[in-house]
């Protein structure tokens, strides 16, 4: 009797697990003030500590309501990460409305050392919108950019064999190196745009891979690296 009761609780203690296993940085910017800058708020900062590149709270477009990232012309924002080893998934969703101009970029870098650096860029992606191409700049890979509707940009990321999958709407892109001449760790994201007109990003998050589905602090279920 007493193994049946030990099993039970054992088994409820691994159904409390398995919720508790949420992403380890996630951002859908609902907490923040609408039309608030991004900068000195969940660990945002603009690129090499610079306030004129920030990104702004809206609610124009959201993926989760109500708000979401407004990423100007003159966007280039950091949120940086202490990753050294194991497997992660980032993932980011991206909304450009029909009508953009401009690239925006969607970065992901193995060294940042803010103000002056040294920096190392991993991953790269190109949302060119006056091309209407979305393009992986290590591998050349690219896809047709899909306009006035949300769409994942997701990196399947290795740290310990130096390797990461890019997916663009869930269809894979490239399998790339990490680094090159940088270091096998997560160091920083980075939203930037290159004077491309404003484009909406929502709930972006870092999940390190532990279950076969995990559910984002806003409710919506994704499947992970196995």
């Amino acid at each position: 009797m007493k193994s049946i009761y030990r099993l039970i609780a054992v088994s409820a203690a691994l159904l409390l697990i398995v919720p508790a296993a949420s992403a380890d940085w996630s951002d859908n910017f609902d907490s923040y003030a609408l039309g608030s800058g991004l900068i000195g708020q969940g660990g945002w900062d603009g690129w090499g500590g610079a306030a004129a590149a920030d990104a702004f709270v809206t609610d124009v477009q959201s993926y989760s309501a109500p708000h979401s990232l407004e990423s100007l012309p003159t966007t280039d924002i950091v949120q940086e990460f202490t990753e050294t080893t194991g497997e992660w998934v980032m993932t980011a969703w991206c909304y450009i409305p029909t009508g953009s101009t401009g690239k925006q970029y969607f970065i992901m870098l193995n060294t940042y050392s803010s103000p002056s650096g040294p920096y190392n860029w991993s991953v790269q992606v190109e949302y060119d919108s006056d091309g209407g191409t979305v393009t992986d700049s290590y591998s050349s890979s690219v896809a047709t950019m899909i306009y006035d509707q949300w769409v994942e940009i997701r990196a399947e990321i290795y740290l310990d064999l130096n390797t990461y999958d890019l997916y663009y709407n869930d269809v894979f892109m490239a399998s790339n190196a990490w680094q090159s001449t940088g270091v096998n760790e997560i160091a920083a994201l980075d939203i930037f745009s290159d004077g491309g007109s404003t484009i909406f990003w929502d709930d972006c998050d870092l999940v390190q891979t532990a279950v076969a589905l995990e559910q984002t602090t806003w409710g919506h279920i994704k499947t992970l690296m196995q």
